[in-house]
């Protein structure tokens, strides 16, 4: 939604009986947003920033939060933070849009069209993983790599635990042993990673186990297995590519991305032209010194775009998947033979429309599979104004200066069955999809370039063989804000070419300077 066609530049309506096709491909690329900093202020954050962690832990992996909360227990230290290694990335993305617009003057007023756009994402990623005794305690879990060695020493410690309630079963150490190995079957149940040996966390889950055995030598009872089951050593970058894959996450490898060029959300509009004052040519065959437009349109954009795999983190939705309705009002000002201004300003409703998403906060960058959810969106509505004063160069070349203000409010979801937001009693209900809804909201400020080269006035007087315009557009961002906004460079070209279809040829009813397409 943020990166509109360079055919919305010129004035939307045609002479009756007039057709336009115009092909106007947009590309647009960035490595950074304007994020949100933990004081709520805005920030320049680069893609990367979310799979890039020192050390790596239940932030970015909500999976691990029930295993972390485990060995808490385990190690009776309430503040233990799972540490799974380093990690670093380089995100860039790049957005490619062909959008193929048709127009129609059904009469010098109403001009109705449609756009088909072609869209093809692409996310370039460099991923680095790395773990050592710096960086992480925890590595492949002994449940999966030595499941008999840990099934022994669960079955051995319940066993001598028997015995220990048997003959003190008030005794201290028995509430503190029951604690222990409950924490224990949980940490190795959950079947990914446990503390190495010889790390802070398996010191201290050996101490535990050493003051639990002391304390049942003093009522008498032995037995107790002499070590805890331990990782034997870090994850490596293979092991937690594995990891993504395997069963909790199931999501495709981080690597380079692009998408096969996909069907976009396909717009269906109208325009009427309102007021038009200053064209008429004096007894000399000149034009006003003043000259205006002013028009209004409505548009409706189809969900037909793809959403983004979900399976593939950072993956872009080719649409957004649901009907937008929009009203717009644009115009034109000229004064003179050189001096020009276009702007318009819109706005849209969006509707609400089926995804399916992995529930998760911002900085959850890879949550598990369990996350995934049908869900109902709602995204919010947005609004837009685009300035663009120019200089005519000559009467078939302008160049001017653009600006663009976005806005769209937050989007708002909501769970719909198996994945409702109030479950039934007895049943844990998923994480939140207001979750979801943290850092939509996004605002944008962009300041661009325009050229643009027309043949219409010159086929009109007979001067060139065919009316075609010619514009090019190049963006730099100015300002933002939202948490997720793209902060990049956009470039746009346009072609549009013109044929009468029945009435008159093509031809300007502005000034004999103005470069834009006939009808003005």
């Amino acid at each position: 939604m943020l990166s509109g066609g360079l055919s919305a530049q010129e004035l939307p309506w045609l002479q009756k009986g007039t057709a336009r096709l115009d092909f106007a491909p947009a590309f647009w690329a960035w490595d950074s947003r304007y994020g949100v900093g933990p004081d709520g202020s805005t920030r320049i954050e680069p893609l990367g920033m979310d799979l890039t962690a020192d050390p790596m832990g239940s932030t970015m992996l909500p999976h691990l939060r029930d295993l972390e909360a485990s060995l808490r227990d385990a190690i009776a230290d309430p503040a233990y933070r799972i540490r799974l290694g380093r990690s670093q990335a380089i995100v860039d993305q790049s957005r490619l849009v062909f959008p193929f617009r048709l127009e129609v003057g059904l009469t010098d007023w109403l001009t109705v069209g449609a756009m088909v756009p072609l869209v093809r994402p692409r996310t370039e990623m460099t991923f680095a993983f790395d773990a050592d005794s710096l960086s992480a305690d925890v590595g492949p879990s002994p449940g999966v790599t030595s499941p008999g060695e840990v099934s022994q020493f669960l079955n051995v410690f319940e066993t001598v635990l028997s015995q220990a309630r048997n003959v003190q079963p008030d005794d201290p150490a028995v509430a503190a042993a029951e604690a222990l190995l409950d924490a224990l079957s949980r940490a190795y149940a959950h079947a990914t990673f446990f503390p190495v040996s010889g790390s802070g966390a398996g010191i201290h889950l050996q101490q535990r186990l050493e003051e639990i055995r002391t304390a049942f030598g003093s009522m008498g009872v032995n037995g107790l297995p002499e070590a805890v089951p331990m990782a034997q050593r870090y994850l490596d970058e293979e092991g937690f590519r594995a990891y993504l894959a395997g069963q909790a996450i199931q999501a495709a490898p981080l690597e380079n991305w692009t998408r096969i060029w996909s069907l976009g959300d396909v717009e269906l509009s109208a325009s009427l032209r309102l007021l038009h004052g200053g064209f008429a040519r004096d007894s000399l065959g000149e034009p006003s010194r003043f000259r205006y437009q002013v028009g209004a349109g409505m548009l409706v954009r189809l969900g037909t775009g793809a959403q983004a795999d979900y399976n593939r983190f950072l993956d872009q939705d080719v649409g957004d998947g649901q009907t937008d309705l929009e009203g717009n009002v644009f115009g034109l000002v000229e004064v003179g033979s050189r001096f020009g201004a276009w702007g318009h300003f819109r706005y849209g409703i969006q509707n609400e429309g089926e995804v399916i998403r992995r529930i998760a906060a911002p900085d959850e960058t890879l949550p598990h599979r369990a996350r995934l959810a049908s869900l109902y969106r709602t995204p919010g509505d947005y609004r837009e104004l685009d300035v663009n004063p120019r200089v005519y160069l000559t009467p078939a070349m302008s160049f001017g200066v653009r600006y663009r203000y976005w806005h769209k409010g937050a989007d708002s979801h909501r769970g719909q069955p198996p994945f409702s937001d109030s479950p039934p009693a007895g049943v844990e209900p998923p994480p939140m999809a207001a979750l979801l809804d943290r850092e939509t909201e996004q605002t944008l400020q962009e300041l661009g370039f325009t050229g643009t080269f027309s043949s219409v006035d010159a086929y009109a007087r007979g001067k060139a063989s065919i009316p075609v315009h010619i514009r090019a557009s190049y963006f730099r961002p100015l300002a933002g804000s939202g948490g997720l906004t793209p902060k990049g460079s956009r470039f746009e070209a346009g072609v549009t070419l013109y044929q009468a279809i029945w009435g008159r040829s093509p031809k300007p009813a502005a000034s004999p300077t103005d470069p834009g397409p006939p009808g003005r």
